[in-house]
């Protein structure tokens, strides 16, 4: 049986080093902000049997991707990521080697993205819960939102769409070493991108749900509507354009901006329409048989079918 005390010691030794006025072991973490910076923090909740399964994926896999989601987030705010808190229910007789792999992820995504955990809270439960909150800074004033988009936007998605959809489908049978597999496991968030698209970006957001759900997103919020090109979304090898639009977990950036370049730092940048006028809230996706209605069908996680849904 695996004890609390002896979790919390463990993760205590692997991050003892994190920047932190006060870190792991106190009641609380003390850090420091840069001048002129707000802090921005966003937080993300991993549950077995709904994010991920101990029989197809790898539990460093799991410590990865519970870091490398909050990163993702406070990019696409146009923010830096500094430190995070890390809390886990594990039932108690989870093998001592499954904790040591997830905590292995956690340390590889920490060093990638130049992060460090000063903090958490652990507990005992049934199934795996795995929670983050991250906190990062952005200059007063600079943080990028989801409400700022205005007709005559154009709209980019960095990178390509739909290899972790296309990856989940392939975990049972395929090799670890298959890029889109690596891409559902290992996410890649692009928060340095983010960071540079901030003084162009007129709204920014990370593609997690499915591009159809998270561009609805910026257009609701910002009261507009929005036309995209079928044939310019970049999708994935081996991904059709279902899974481009509604597949999820890509963890690239979609941008509204009057213009940006076609790359940045070796990542496409690929503008795949424009912000409309109207108050409908409507993304229309035009194709080579006319205009059509883009329905959300992408990761929406109070829906019964919701694990299925990103696939």
């Amino acid at each position: 049986m695996y004890s609390e005390a002896a979790l919390v010691r463990k993760i205590r030794r692997r991050f003892s080093e994190s920047g932190a006025e006060v870190g792991i072991g106190d009641d609380a973490a003390v850090v420091d902000l840069p001048d002129g910076c707000r802090a921005v923090l966003c937080s993300y909740l991993l549950v077995e049997n709904t994010h991920f399964e101990r029989r197809t994926h790898p539990s460093d896999s799991v410590g990865f991707k519970s870091i490398a989601v909050n990163v993702s987030d406070i990019g696409a705010m146009g923010a830096v990521p500094t430190r995070c808190l890390i809390s886990m229910a594990v039932p108690a007789d989870l093998e001592e080697s499954w904790i040591d792999g997830f905590l292995d992820g956690a340390a590889e995504a920490c060093r990638s993205f130049n992060v460090a955990i000063v903090g958490g809270d652990s507990s005992s439960s049934e199934r795996i819960f795995v929670d983050v909150s991250m906190m990062g800074h952005v200059e007063a004033g600079r943080a990028v939102r989801r409400n700022g988009a205005r007709a005559g936007d154009r709209i980019y998605v960095t990178g390509c769409l739909g290899g972790a959809a296309l990856g989940s489908t392939r975990l049972e049978s395929g090799p670890r070493t298959d890029p889109a597999i690596r891409r559902h496991l290992y996410p890649e968030p692009r928060h340095r991108l983010g960071r540079q698209f901030a003084p162009q970006a007129t709204a920014m957001i990370d593609v997690s749900d499915g591009l159809s759900i998270d561009l609805g997103h910026i257009v609701t919020e910002s009261g507009v509507s929005a036309r995209i090109e079928r044939d310019s979304v970049p999708c994935h090898p081996g991904a059709g354009i279902e899974m481009a639009l509604h597949g999820g977990e890509d963890y690239e950036l979609l941008v509204t901006a009057p213009d940006l370049p076609a790359e940045v730092d070796g990542v496409p940048v690929v503008r795949i329409g424009e912000i409309i006028a109207g108050e409908s809230n409507r993304i229309v996706l035009v194709g080579d048989s006319g205009e059509a209605i883009l329905e959300p069908r992408g990761w929406q996680h109070f829906r019964p079918d919701a694990r299925q849904a990103s696939a």
